[in-house]
This record gives C-alpha cells, structure tokens and sequence, in this order.
C-alpha cells in the first residue's frame, strides 16, 4: 500500500498534467474519472460536484458568454454563444470535474486521516505544520457532522468545548513510495526536455 504522501503527491501531478491535455484527452479523462469516482466513492463524489455546482455554472456563464470569437449559428448565436467561448468552457469544466472525480477517490483511498497525515508530511519543513493540519481536520470535521440550522443558531454565542486530542499515525515510506515519486519525477523530467 501507498504512503498518502506518495499518493498525495501523484494527484498534484495529475491535477497539472490536466493542463496540457488535448481537448478530446481531456474530455476522455474527465469522464473516466467521474465513472470511477461515482462507482468507487459515489457519496464523496457527489458531494463534492453538488457542492461545486455554482462554480461550475459560473464558469460556464463566464467563458460561454464572456469570451470573443466567432458566434454559434441560429438561437445560441444571438444569445451571445461563441465558439471558442463553448470549447474554453467545456475545457475548464471538464479539468475541474476531473479534479474533483479524482480528489473523491484520492480521499476513497486515503480517507481523512491519510489526507492529513500526507498534509503533515509534505509540510515537515514549516513551523506551522501543525496548526495548519489541526485546523483542516477540525474544518472537515465541522463539514462532515454539517446539519442544516437556522441563521439564528449561526448567531448564537457558541457553547464552550472540551479541548479534544488528536493523534495522527504517520507511516513509513516503503519502496512503492520511492517507485512512485521516481517515476513521478521521470516523467515530470521527460515532459520539460520535450516541451
């Protein structure tokens, strides 16, 4: 099994390979990572483009409507459609759809507490590592137990806590760890001679 780190790190470079990827590519990918994600981590995933939704749909109305080029023929022409505004959109939504697909089976594999142990291994050099992961479990962990409440509960004086402990179990890194950071870093270098 993977170190979350390795598999952390092999989604940061997935997420920008996303931004070279040729429109059909893109499309391709996009779409198999949705179908793995709702098939593998369907309630992650959902929640994730549901929670998205506004993003999505305000960056379709941005590059859709807001971006110069030649216009659609008929209805979607005189609306204000241009094609280059649809493909810039498509591609944008694609990218981010793969992203967020992909982030639900990344968190399927590692589940919260991998994702913050990756978070504190990636930040060993910095002081502030560990405020910075118990702030993001105690976020999620607000985020996961979220009811839905009134804007009068928002305003209420919040009741006093108890200070709670955390543990993080950190585990080793084994070869498959050093396997794939090595073919991460391979391919990162073949990329910057070709390009």
């Amino acid at each position: 099994m993977f170190h979350p780190a390795s598999l952390l790190l092999a989604w940061f470079a997935f997420a920008l390979s996303l931004q070279w990827l040729k429109f059909a590519w893109l499309l391709a990918v996009a779409f198999c990572c949705t179908l793995l994600a709702l098939l593998l981590a369907r309630e992650r995933s959902y929640g994730l483009l549901r929670r998205s939704r506004w993003l999505l749909l305000s960056l379709a109305g941005l590059y859709f409507f807001a971006t110069p080029g030649e216009y659609l023929p008929g209805l979607a022409g005189s609306l204000g459609l241009t094609r280059e505004g649809v493909h810039l959109g498509a591609e944008q939504i694609a990218r981010l759809v793969a992203m967020l697909a992909s982030l639900a089976l990344l968190h399927r594999l590692s589940g919260t507490a991998g994702l913050l142990a990756a978070l504190y291994w990636l930040l060993t050099p910095f002081a502030w590592r560990e405020k910075t992961v118990v702030r993001l479990l105690l976020v999620l962990e607000t985020l996961e137990k979220q009811k839905a409440i009134s804007w009068q509960e928002w305003l209420a004086p919040a009741a006093e806590a108890q200070p709670a402990r955390m543990t993080l179990s950190l585990p080793a890194f084994g070869a498959a760890d050093y396997g794939l950071l090595t073919l991460l870093a391979g391919a990162a270098l073949i990329w910057l001679f070709l390009a």
